[in-house]
């Protein structure tokens, strides 16, 4: 008769019609994917599906932990009552679809059909907790269903299968920290070598088990030992130390008040007492048992006590009452089978319902994750769609942009031409005018005083005519034109020197090819402000223009001697032109200026501009 047992564990405007255009394809597809997730999912479906986010979700977590302290704590007391709490466990889980709930529930299940002997629904529902756990990473439970399946195994005389997971399972415990869910392997440990006729091992492990259980203070662990290591020495005939060590796991039984202990307990020693043929107390032994039996509610421990009271009546030859409780064996026995038949049509079921019902859950997920995958190319496509439209409509405004700047150029040129044509021209001509007509008067009929002034007047025309012949030359000089900037700036260059009150110099390198006429215009600009400021501002002597031509880049820079910028922060409208001309160039311009020796600026081109 072994006493198998468990314990328990713990646990833009025209961009507003695309996007209106978007937005409409947007709501179309989602609809389309939608519908057809509702074709293929019913309403009662979805709501599993969703259930663990919806309210009732977290009433029915706090009424599953209830259930589980309840079950826990009738295992041993009623078993009835402790089943019913683990149905109403696995109902709740099974109906949001969680499978920690699951694990909980199967768990107490394994626990109370390993104390009922019912070993072929152990083994399913043990692998039932082994997948579920595992998926939900619940090492615990892995391993008490590696334990179970340990126990499973050895009632089938499995040994070595049941050696391999109850290792494993001590394997985790010891990971765990679990001392006193390593003790009960320990103890495990002790059967199975029992159950092989190997006592001295399996009196190690007993004693191993029962100082682990002390050291923890786990006095259900002692008395599992002790009633076990009595149940060995009732195998070997030695009935003394049987009905010593029984007896002491009694009285620590009664002391706890273990419903479940207190029968398995007494079964064990009424078995004794037969043993020892002391009848009567093996009769008073088997009464009580078969009391406590009724309320515990075990077929398995009733049938125990009316097999011992059977053979007790008989071997006193009350025939009489030794027939009448044969009968009542015959009847629990009959009764504990149809009970079983009953509990494994009921535990099958329970487990294909889930597996199916975890198969249309994978299906729904599969046909939300279809739905969802098409929502997101479709949405993909729009954003490549959208993105291709802005591209489009970029390429477009740079292409105006280009033909805008182009325009700017050639109205630029023109408008410097007609001016260039109105100061030549017109006041050009007047000022010839005036000075032929000066040239026309007879000074000597004037006084010194006349002649004086005449001589003046003379001079500023003079001065004058060739001043708006040189700025009508410089707004769009003919060279710039037809030659190009290099010839336009050295023709710039002579002209500048003209003045000798500064030595301007011309350095080039590069610039074989000629650039862009939008280019050498800006550049030709450039260079004509910055000398005038030279000529005007700087009170230098000297002074240097310097341009070349590299990979990437089209460097310029002018460099004087003069007394340099007093503040960088005011630099006037002319310079202010100059940085706008390099801007639209996508060009840098650094201005380096001290007192002594003057002023440097540089100016870079990229040639990705310049074109």
């Amino acid at each position: 008769m072994v006493s198998p047992r468990v314990l328990p564990c713990m646990l833009n405007i025209s961009m507003a019609k695309f996007y209106r255009f978007l937005f409409f394809i947007f709501l179309c597809f989602f609809q389309t994917g939608n519908n057809e997730g509702l074709a293929q999912t019913s309403v009662s479906e979805t709501d599993h599906v969703v259930s663990r986010h919806n309210k009732i979700f977290p009433f029915d977590t706090i009424l599953v932990h209830k259930y589980y302290k309840l079950a826990w704590s009738n295992l041993y007391y009623d078993s009835e009552k402790s089943m019913l709490y683990a149905q109403q466990i696995l109902r709740l889980a099974q109906k949001h679809q969680w499978n920690k709930g699951k694990v909980m529930a199967y768990d107490l299940m394994s626990s109370y059909y390993l104390i009922d002997g019912s070993y072929d629904i152990l083994r399913e529902v043990s692998n039932e907790i082994l997948s579920l756990s595992k998926k939900t990473d619940m090492p615990l439970y892995t391993a008490n269903a590696k334990r179970f399946l340990a126990e499973a195994s050895a009632e089938y005389k499995q040994f070595d299968a049941a050696q391999v997971n109850l290792q494993s399972a001590m394997e985790i415990y010891t990971t765990l920290r679990q001392d006193s869910l390593r003790a009960v392997c320990l103890e495990t440990l002790g059967n199975f070598h029992r159950e092989k006729f190997e006592y001295p091992k399996a009196l190690r492990y007993y004693s191993q088990a029962f100082d682990a259980y002390k050291k923890i203070g786990s006095q259900w662990g002692m008395a599992t030992t002790l009633q076990n290591k009595g149940y060995m020495y009732a195998m070997k005939d030695e009935l003394d130390n049987a009905e010593k060590y029984v007896n002491e796991a009694l009285v620590l039984f009664r002391k706890m008040n273990n419903r479940y202990g207190i029968l398995n307990g007494l079964n064990e020693i009424g078995n004794i007492y037969y043993l020892k043929k002391d009848y009567n107390n093996a009769i008073e032994t088997e009464k009580e048992a078969l009391e406590i039996s009724h309320l515990y509610k075990s077929t398995r421990q009733t049938n125990w006590a009316l097999i011992c009271l059977y053979r007790s009546f008989k071997a006193q030859n009350d025939i009489e009452t030794a027939l009448y409780y044969l009968e009542k064996v015959d009847y629990n026995r009959r009764t504990r089978h149809i009970e079983n038949i009953a509990r494994e049509y009921n535990m099958y079921k329970l487990i294909y319902e889930n597996q199916q019902m975890d198969s249309e859950i994978q299906q729904k997920i599969i046909s939300e994750q279809t739905i969802i995958q098409r929502f997101l190319v479709g949405f993909s496509c729009l954003i490549v769609a959208f993105a291709a439209f802005l591209w489009l409509n970029n390429k477009k405004l740079r292409q105006k942009n280009a033909a805008i700047k182009e325009a700017m150029i050639q109205g630029q040129t023109i408008e410097r031409k007609r001016v260039a044509a109105e100061l030549h021209d017109h006041l050009g001509g007047t000022l010839a005018s005036l000075n032929w007509y000066l040239y026309g008067m007879d000074k000597n009929l004037l006084s010194d005083k006349e002649q004086k002034i005449y001589n003046s007047v003379h001079q500023m025309v003079g001065a004058a005519y060739r001043e708006v012949r040189s700025l009508s030359h410089n707004l769009m000089p003919l060279e710039l034109e037809e030659n190009g900037l290099v010839t336009a700036l050295h023709r710039l260059v002579g002209k500048l020197n003209e003045n000798n009150s500064i030595k301007f110099t011309f350095n080039i390198s590069g610039l074989e090819n000629r650039l862009s006429k939008k280019v050498e215009f800006e550049l030709y600009s450039i260079v004509l402000e910055l000398t005038n400021n030279i000529l005007k501002h700087s009170q230098a002597n000297s002074a240097s223009i310097n341009l070349a031509e590299n990979l990437k880049t089209i460097n310029l820079s002018i460099i004087d001697n003069g007394s340099g910028m007093k503040n960088k922060a005011n630099h006037g409208v002319g310079l202010g032109n100059v940085k706008s001309r390099v801007q639209s160039l996508m060009g840098k311009i650094k201005i380096s200026t001290e007192e002594n020796p003057g002023t440097k600026i540089e100016i870079e081109i990229p040639k990705t501009g310049v074109n």
